[in-house]
C-alpha cells in the first residue's frame, strides 16, 4: 500500500513538473504559450551554446526546443538548416491544433533559443529572413471578422539583434492580429 502511494505521488509530481515546464494556457484562450519569464525577449531563455553565434544551426536541436514549448515547427529540418543566421525565425503552431489559428514565430540566435514574436496571435507569416532582419506579417482583424477573412489589411514588422535581445521595428503591439502598432 505504502509503495503503491509512494509511486503514484512520484508519478504526480513528474506530471505537474513536466507541464509546468513546458507550457501554460493562462491568459490565451486556451492556447499555449512559451513559458519564462514575464519578458518576451529574454537572452537567457535558451541554454548558452558553446559554439556561438556563427556555429552551423543544430535544426535538430531546435526542433526538440519547439517541441517542449508545446508547438510544432511548420517547415522541415532540411529546410531549417539552410536558414540564414544568426538570427533565425521559426513558424510555428500549436502542436495539435487543427484549425492553423494558433501560430507563434520562435526566434533563435545562433543555437540559442532567444524568444517569440506574441502570444494569442492567429495568424502571421514570416515574409523574408537574411540572418540579421526578419520581416513578420500578420492581417489585421477588425471588430466583427469572421476568423478567415481579416477586413484590416496586413502589418509587416521587421525584427533585429539589438544589444543582446531581438527588437521591432515598429514596435510589436501585444496581440498584432486586433491592436493598433504603438506609434
Amino acid at each position: 500500500m505504502r509503495s503503491r502511494l509512494a509511486a503514484r505521488l512520484a508519478a504526480l509530481g513528474a506530471c505537474l513538473l513536466l507541464t509546468a515546464s513546458c507550457t501554460s494556457v493562462s491568459g490565451t484562450g486556451g492556447r499555449p504559450r512559451p513559458t519564462g519569464p514575464g519578458s518576451l525577449w529574454n537572452p537567457s531563455a535558451g541554454q548558452p551554446s558553446p559554439s556561438g553565434a556563427n556555429a552551423p544551426f543544430d535544426a535538430d536541436a531546435a526542433l526538440r526546443r519547439i517541441k517542449r514549448l508545446g508547438f510544432t515547427a511548420d517547415d522541415e529540418p532540411g529546410v531549417l538548416r539552410k536558414l540564414p543566421g544568426p538570427l533565425r525565425a521559426i513558424h510555428s503552431h500549436c502542436t495539435g491544433s487543427v484549425d492553423g489559428h494558433c501560430v507563434i514565430v520562435l526566434f533563435f540566435h545562433g543555437n540559442d533559443y532567444v524568444g517569440y514574436d506574441a502570444h494569442g496571435t492567429g495568424n502571421s507569416s514570416v515574409v523574408s529572413q537574411d540572418g540579421t532582419t526578419v520581416t513578420l506579417s500578420y492581417p489585421h482583424f477588425k471588430p466583427g471578422d469572421p476568423m478567415c477573412c481579416a477586413s484590416g489589411g496586413t502589418r509587416e514588422y521587421r525584427a533585429r539583434w539589438t544589444d543582446g535581445k531581438v527588437t521591432f521595428s515598429p514596435p510589436l503591439p501585444g496581440n498584432p492580429n486586433y491592436e493598433e502598432p504603438s506609434p
